[in-house]
């Protein structure tokens, strides 16, 4: 094997066929005997290698060969195999190459070029260096036309000298390059490809041939250039550029220019032009006009366009002329001719001083942003972008002396699927699923309900998505009572809140996010997040908890609703101390409120710690003044809390606190988890 003992060294090596001494740096090699050999002498090295040949391989001081070179570790190209002395080949391919680098004496390879029919096979040499002989006897090249050794010669060739493009009348030639026991050359270097219509360059002025069939073609000509070969050569000149545009020239068959205008300007007619065979263009010469491209908006959003109204404002300056008596040389003079044309314009262009209206759809969605936009010389648009977004806490038909009649829109039903999964189907899942909890709705994708509903007891982690569905616009608890707006919603994330404590239940909260967007109408809406000024206990205030019982009320049957109670924020003090009492000691942390129906409470058909839900705050009919100037003030109603924990008792004692999750202390994780 292999081994650099000397390497670098100037060592004298003899090449085998000449026996000239020649000097070179190589390292040496171990022979057989272990001894270091640097002339390794192999059968058939050429003479200008000197002596650092394997056959037709490469050496180098980490190949891995035998010192009787039984196999190199590299051939040169056109060469393979194990000792790199095989050649040739059937080569099937549109085009290719075939070549053979510094061959060695006693050599023979055979070719065999075939292209798809109905085509032929042009072969063209590009290097020839063969010994050379008047006949071409000793080494040489020979070409037929076909597919075998026994096909019609074309012809034989050797020497330095390169033959004329070989043309075969079938869609094959076989090539044999011999070569004797004497001498050895360079080599030969061919190309070859298929033969077709466009082999022989038919397209004038520099014209890109494509091919159509075997016989057939057509040209893609350059600029100023027209015919079927590309021979007539067209005068069309360029034209101008446009004013605050330009343009570039397309070339093909047909020469064209496109135009185009800076921002802030549209294009006024067509964007291109054609050079005819007369040498003319075809079309008119398009202008840049100021525009301003229409802003995007939802399919929320109602847009009126108002044609162009050049706007007027009166200055301090335009107001001292008048009280001076010079308005008349300054007053605007009337039009003697009717308004001007105004060019056409692109699809969503529109034309300096536009004017845009906006509204929303529908009367469950609030507008923000401008209510007109105006288009300006910048090519922007006045004011600012438009939206909807679903208002919140509306819930215009209540009745505070029966608010079990009322809809909540934003009540939302959890339901579990109680059974395997794998099993339900779609269609058969109605007496499978159970619900479980209520929750509300914050916006279109997302329901806060509390997290000790949708993990498992005792636990952190969450429910299987697959088995929770939310139903939203629900307003009898059998679903058979409701005649429209049910909205069966699937949910793809649930986002328990990172401090949950299933023990003590502190941060009871859980987001989850739905699948399939909410439809917001007059049975769906999202209920407000509260404010700071929310929480105040001093007085106390009253609060709504609804929610949906877990049982079944067996007395209303199908025409059980959503059950609702009026309640009191209470001190944490109290509550501690109350639970205590009866023996439940508990800790009121600073994510809780307690509330309690207390004392001549209105009527009311829920006990929270049995039922769930959310607590909501009624709309306040005092305002402080910082809030009048919030739109609708007194008209939203507001999250308060989630039903968190009650008395483990069947007795439903107005007296009794009820603990809530409080949301004002959520607001950033809910925000963060709602984007």
């Amino acid at each position: 094997m292999c081994r650099g003992c000397c390497e670098y060294e100037v060592i004298r090596c003899k090449c085998p066929l000449q026996g000239a001494p020649v000097g070179y740096s190589v390292p040496c090699c171990r022979n057989a005997r272990h001894e270091c050999d640097p002339c390794i002498i192999h059968p058939g090295c050429s003479i200008f290698e000197n002596c650092k040949r394997c056959n037709n391989g490469t050496w180098g001081p980490r190949d891995d060969f035998f010192v009787k070179g039984q196999y190199c570790a590299e051939c040169r190209p056109g060469w393979s195999g194990g000792n790199c002395m095989t050649c040739g080949g059937v080569m099937r391919k549109r085009q290719g190459h075939l070549v053979l680098e510094s061959y060695p004496t006693n050599a023979r390879c055979e070719w065999t070029l075939q292209v798809n029919e109905p085509f032929t096979v042009e072969l063209r040499f590009m290097m020839l260096s063969l010994e050379f002989d008047h006949s071409c006897r000793y080494d040489y090249v020979e070409v037929r036309d076909g597919d075998s050794i026994n096909s019609r010669v074309i012809g034989r060739f050797c020497g330095n000298e390169r033959p004329p493009p070989i043309q075969s009348t079938g869609n094959s030639l076989h090539i044999l390059f011999v070569s004797d026991g004497y001498k050895n050359f360079d080599g030969l270097f061919a190309i070859f490809q298929e033969n077709s219509a466009c082999t022989s360059s038919p397209c004038l002025h520099d014209g890109t041939c494509i091919l159509d069939s075997s016989h057939s073609y057509h040209c893609a000509c350059l600029a100023g250039y027209t015919g079927m070969r590309c021979e007539h050569e067209k005068n069309c000149a360029i034209p101008p550029k446009p004013s605050h545009g330009d343009h570039f020239l397309v070339y093909g068959p047909n020469d064209t220019v496109e135009f185009s205008c800076n921002h802030s300007y549209a294009l006024s007619g067509d964007a291109r032009r054609t050079c005819l065979a007369n040498g003319t263009w075809d079309a008119a010469q398009p202008i840049c006009v100021r525009a301003c491209r229409e802003p995007k908006v939802s399919v929320l959003v109602r847009q009126k366009v108002l044609p162009p109204q050049v706007p007027f404002r009166k200055t301090p300056v335009h107001k001292f002329y008048s009280s001076t008596g010079l308005a008349k040389f300054f007053g605007p003079v009337g039009p003697t001719k009717g308004p001007p044309v105004l060019p056409r314009l692109p699809q969503g262009f529109h034309h300096l001083y536009s004017h845009i209206q906006y509204e929303c759809t529908s009367p469950y969605f609030h507008h923000t942003g401008s209510t007109r936009r105006t288009c300006l010389k910048t090519g922007k648009w006045s004011g600012r972008h438009v939206s909807c977004t679903p208002v919140c806490g509306k819930l215009p038909n209540f009745d505070p002396q029966r608010p079990v009649d009322s809809h909540w829109p934003w009540l939302a039903a959890i339901y579990r699927f109680s059974g395997k999964y794998e099993e339900a189907q779609p269609q058969k899942e109605a007496g499978s699923w159970q619900l479980v909890c209520s929750g509300a709705l914050l916006n279109q994708r997302s329901v806060v309900v509390a997290a000790h509903c949708v993990t498992e007891l005792g636990k952190l982690h969450p429910l299987d998505v697959a088995k929770l569905r939310v139903v939203l616009g629900k307003h009898y608890r059998s679903d058979q009572q409701e005649r429209k707006g049910l909205q069966r919603l699937r949910v793809s994330s649930i986002t328990v809140h990172p401090n949950y404590d299933p023990l003590v239940l502190d941060s009871d909260l859980a987001l989850l996010k739905l699948l399939d967007k909410a439809r917001i109408g007059e049975h769906v809406l999202p209920i407000c997040l509260p404010g700071a000024q929310d929480y105040e206990t001093t007085p106390p205030r009253r609060a709504m908890v609804t929610g949906w019982s877990l049982i079944p009320d067996a007395g209303a049957g199908e025409s059980e609703r959503a059950h609702v109670g009026s309640v009191m924020l209470g001190d944490v003090v109290h509550c501690e101390q109350q639970y205590a009492q009866h023996g439940v000691p508990i800790s009121v942390s600073e994510n809780m409120l307690c509330g309690r129906q207390g004392p001549g409470a209105s009527p009311s058909n829920i006990c929270p710690a049995e039922t769930g839900g959310v607590l909501v705050l009624p709309p306040t009919t005092s305002p402080n003044p910082a809030s009048l100037l919030l739109p609708n003030p007194v008209q939203e109603w507001k999250l308060l809390g989630l039903v968190s924990f009650g008395y483990d008792s069947l007795d439903c004692n107005p007296e009794l606190y009820t603990v809530y999750t409080q949301i004002g202390n959520f607001l950033d994780f809910l925000d963060g988890n709602m984007k």
